[in-house]
């Protein structure tokens, strides 16, 4: 059934492309003109020029770089913690299921997930607050201790 369906709408296809392409018989077709452009001839690519990296401390390019993979982790961190929400809302979806079932065993596996998926999400928001707080702490100096 799905080849003959497929046959049709490519049979209607083709046919429908051919009378639009086709000039209609009582008019008669313009002329086809194609402009011909002449052919550039190839230049030789230009040498690239060596760039010279500016002078900076050994300390600010690990600085720049630290900067950067924090900046990575946390968009990892906050990327698995919206797919960990999305996980949540399903979870809790499936809960209201299984307690509308009275299925007591689904309802303390997916109580059980919830609890474990809550629990890591909350990992997930402590080590996202910390990174941003290395993030500022970087290239600043350490507080002195007061004795």
């Amino acid at each position: 059934m799905k080849k003959l369906i497929s046959a049709a709408v490519g049979i209607a296809f083709v046919g429908g492309s051919l009378a639009i392409a086709a000039p209609r018989p009582d008019k008669p077709g313009k002329p086809t003109h194609f402009d011909v452009k002449p052919v550039k001839s190839a230049k030789a690519p230009k040498p690239l020029k060596a760039e010279e990296p500016k002078p900076e401390s050994a300390e600010k390019v690990a600085e720049k770089t630290q900067k950067e993979t924090i900046k990575a982790d946390i968009k990892g961190d906050k990327r698995d913690l919206k797919a960990d929400e999305k996980e949540l809302k399903r979870l809790r979806a499936d809960l209201r299921k299984a307690r509308g079932d009275h299925d007591s065993a689904r309802i303390a596996s997916d109580q059980a997930a919830i609890a474990k998926l809550q629990a890591d999400m909350r990992g997930d928001r402590t080590d996202i607050r910390d990174d941003k707080r290395e993030e500022k702490a970087i290239g600043k100096p350490a507080p002195k201790k007061v004795k």
